[in-house]
């Protein structure tokens, strides 16, 4: 048998999967996707990072404020940092082990390897969400005291980070492929984040940890009121932005780069006017 690799004069080569075949590409792409989905889920990272956040769930004084936090940002540093890590060592995984041109020979394409790698990112998501909703039901049970219950969007603030650091992690994967990429790229992040978080700044809302309400002097046990600005188009801002690197991992290996970019400026549009909408 021969391992030669398959060009395109020769009859018998597989012409590689992707996303342009239609139903065809289906079922290939829902298997490809739910084992890239446990394996970002199972990455060391990405299990301390839930660990870590659940630990300090446990430990928490249940008081106003850290169980208010707790559901709304709560979910951000302590395990969405470590997942885009986790999404963007998974993605790189067979660059990292010399394994790209082998895999080239393969039926399955690139760009159909990318879009699995980013539809893993709805692992993290759901189970962001399951956690977040279970803690809800918990702190209700338990009659823990909140200034008031956050809305949906506020809730769905943590999940939304973490679902766009996966899809970050896999653009960062595909666009930056050097040692040390991902680090600056949370480096800026980060950066960013600090400059527009005092939450007596009006550009608060425009970054990523957002702690919607105000609190007293410490023990910051006292409620004082909120954030003024609209949970929901922050909402919506953070998902345009998590899909929006979708995107951009994409055009990286889309025969169709064109439909990605133009779906990606579509979503920087919408980022600009909900950016702008949620500011007070």
């Amino acid at each position: 048998m021969s391992l030669a690799p398959r060009t395109s004069h020769d009859p018998d080569a597989l012409e590689p999967e992707t996303l342009e075949g239609g139903g065809a590409s289906v079922r290939p792409l829902r298997a490809l996707a739910a084992a890239e989905a446990r394996r970002l889920m199972l990455h060391p990272l990405a299990i301390t990072g839930l660990a870590l956040y659940l630990l300090t769930i446990a430990t928490l004084e249940w008081a106003p404020r850290p169980a208010y936090s707790a559901l709304t940002n709560g979910l951000v540093l302590p395990w969405g940092v470590p997942v885009f890590f986790a999404a963007a060592l998974t993605a790189s995984a067979s660059r990292r082990a010399g394994a790209d041109e082998m895999l080239a020979a393969t039926p399955v394409g690139r760009e159909l390897r990318t879009a699995a790698s980013c539809l893993a990112g709805l692992g993290p998501f759901l189970l962001a969400c399951a956690v977040q909703a279970i803690l809800a039901g918990v702190y209700t049970l338990a009659d823990v005291e909140l200034e008031r219950f956050p809305s949906v969007y506020e809730i769905g603030a943590g999940p939304l980070c973490v679902l766009g650091a996966c899809l970050l992690g896999v653009a960062v994967a595909r666009w930056l492929p050097w040692p040390g990429a991902p680090v600056l790229v949370m480096l800026v992040l980060i950066t960013v984040s600090r400059v527009v978080e005092p939450v007596d700044s009006s550009l608060t809302l425009l970054g990523f940890y957002v702690e919607f309400a105000l609190w007293g002097p410490p023990p910051y046990l006292e409620g004082v009121g909120f954030i003024f600005g609209s949970p929901a188009w922050h909402a919506l801002y953070l998902l345009a932005l998590g899909l929006g690197a979708g995107a951009l991992a994409m055009t990286r290996d889309s025969r169709r780069r064109w439909v990605w970019l133009g779906l990606g400026a579509a979503l920087v549009a919408l980022a600009t006017v909900a950016g702008l909408r949620q500011l007070p």
